[in-house]
């Protein structure tokens, strides 16, 4: 008698309001009739567009330990929106010798990688490859157009004021310390001190800072 598959049964509704009860029983009977034993039954509120829900985590943490020996759907968009997600996903279940079943939409890829589940896959990659590009021609488009709108992009440039700092550490303090009291990272005030760096320049009494490069005041 061929051995039962330990299955995982999760349902996602994205709203308190949705019922997700009818799915619930479509996937109990969906297992039953594959001949799986649903060991672990996840139900999640939640967008789909995060891929960092706690169910879903859940799940793939069984499958990755070995507890699991099938995932199982209602439809492919309760599992994530983003075929790059799904894709990762379901290959990670893969890898881990899981199966994967939208009951509602024929869908049943096996760990094994038979020609119908080598289909879906390159089907579902040729996906994520589309929603790829897409991602990088809108994010183009956006740093086109917030450049011909002037604004400026990337971190804003943090400046350290070098006199104090060299003030600071003769006096003693430590890197830690000068980086706290000048509310910048301690790897700037190494910068600052020890290599071209784009610095402010004041008197240690005065509180005046004004502006100078130290890498060109070096080579002055």
């Amino acid at each position: 008698m061929p051995k039962q598959e330990r299955c995982a049964a999760y349902h996602r509704v994205s709203t308190d309001s949705q019922d997700p009860e009818n799915a619930r029983d479509e996937l109990r009977q969906s297992a039953a009739a594959r001949g799986m034993t649903i060991t672990m039954e996840v139900n999640e509120t939640g967008s789909g567009a995060r891929n960092d829900r706690a169910g879903l985590q859940r799940v793939m943490a069984a499958a990755r330990k070995g507890a699991i020996d099938a995932v199982i759907v209602y439809k492919l968009d309760r599992w994530g929106r983003s075929a790059l997600d799904l894709l990762a996903n379901i290959n990670a279940l893969s890898d881990a010798g899981v199966r994967f079943v939208a009951v509602s939409q024929g869908i049943d890829i096996k760990p094994g990688a038979d020609a119908m589940s080598r289909l879906m896959l390159t089907v579902l990659a040729a996906v994520a490859e589309f929603e790829r590009d897409l991602i990088k021609d809108r994010t183009k488009l956006g740093l086109a157009r917030a450049r011909a709108a002037g604004k400026t992009l990337g971190r804003p440039r943090v400046t350290v004021d070098q006199a104090m700092a060299a003030h600071l550490r003769a006096s003693g303090a430590s890197y830690a310390s000068i980086a706290a009291q000048l509310g910048v990272s301690v790897g700037k005030v190494h910068g600052a001190l020890n290599g071209p760096c784009t610095v402010q320049q004041s008197d240690p009494t005065s509180g005046q800072p004004r502006p100078r490069d130290r890498g060109r005041a070096a080579g002055a």
